[in-house]
């Protein structure tokens, strides 16, 4: 089992390395986009506990709900008395002690996310990813920094894309993106992001669309990529109202991105939240299906796999867990 340790509680600034177009060389480069420290976003999960958690954010203490932290007693109750942003779960709506900035963001390691609440009770990003963001950027396949066109960079498809934060993460190393989300609300936020990291003119297709049914066509018109990201809810409804079940509806998927794998070189990432799924469910299929379609060897599996929880650590040392992911990386 691939334990890794790669979720602090605290998702710290960072000086951001990103791509940006040359109009006139037409030639992707590597730009320094870096920020002093009091002009970024930083994370911490301070405390969690009666279905609740209490963050800061971008300097603002937030009380919100959390699922996971339904059967946890708060460590630290003295702390949740004067909080900045508060959502009413049973009025579904927020309340601010002041106007929240509209010019928030969050560094995510090598970029930046723009963090907004939503109407149901989210902030735009999910800091439980940090670690598989480090990841995406720190195993890219760019090896140049300046490219002669799109067409020549590695592919990204990112499924279930929600507002882009992976799909920041693999543009600002130097991949060509394809953003998948069955919400428009999502894929618009998206492009802000791309604006917000200098990535506005960057090799990036904004789709809103059902993930399985895209997947499909893009089997049929044999596609490849590099990396493949997904993370599927539990459970939801695509734009035409077709019902999705994480347990029966994942596997299918995978079939389709399997497919849709470079067969020299890859990485697929996978992420769950629900129990009725685990890693080793994902990577039972994984070594099974792996072999065979893509010759990839089960020491190389054993070898290359990473899986664990995600989690977020508080102050006292506490993880709150967010469900799993499973990692690969296969180069030939």
């Amino acid at each position: 089992m691939g334990n890794i340790n790669s979720n602090p509680g605290e998702v710290a600034c960072h000086f951001s390395l990103l791509y940006t177009v040359d109009a006139k060389a037409h030639a992707y480069k590597m730009i320094d986009n870096s920020r002093p420290f009091n002009e970024l976003g930083r994370y911490e999960l301070i405390d969690f506990g009666n279905a609740r958690k209490l963050e800061r954010v971008c300097g603002r203490l937030i009380d919100r709900p959390s699922p996971a932290a339904e059967a946890q007693r708060r460590k630290h109750p003295n702390l949740w008395g004067d909080v900045d942003s508060f959502f009413d779960k049973q009025a579904k709506q927020w309340r601010h002690q002041s106007k929240w900035p509209e010019d928030s963001q969050m560094d995510c390691g090598g970029f930046v996310m723009p963090i907004q609440p939503t109407p149901f009770g989210h902030l735009g990003v999910f800091p439980e990813q940090a670690g598989n963001w480090k990841w995406l950027r720190q195993s890219s396949p760019v090896t140049s920094d300046a490219m002669s066109s799109p067409d020549e960079m590695p592919r990204g498809l990112n499924l279930f894309a929600y507002t882009g934060a992976s799909s920041m993460a693999m543009a600002s190393s130097g991949m060509s993106v394809v953003h998948v989300d069955a919400a428009k609300p999502n894929v618009a936020a998206a492009r802000v992001a791309a604006g917000a990291n200098g990535l506005s003119d960057h090799p990036v297709r904004y789709l809103v669309d059902d993930a399985a049914k895209f997947a499909t066509r893009e089997v049929r018109r044999e596609r490849t990529y590099h990396t493949i990201v997904l993370d599927p809810p539990a459970y939801g409804h695509s734009p035409r109202g077709k019902a999705w079940r994480l347990e029966r509806d994942l596997w299918p998927l995978l079939d389709q991105c399997v497919e849709l794998l470079d067969r020299d070189s890859f990485r697929l990432l996978i992420t769950g939240h629900s129990p009725q799924v685990g890693a080793p469910d994902v990577v039972d299929y994984l070594h099974a299906e792996l072999p065979e379609r893509l010759g990839v060897s089960p020491r190389q599996l054993t070898d290359q796999l990473e899986y664990d929880r995600l989690t977020l650590t508080d102050r006292s040392g506490r993880q709150l867990d967010f469900g799993f992911f499973v990692r690969l990386a296969i180069n030939r």
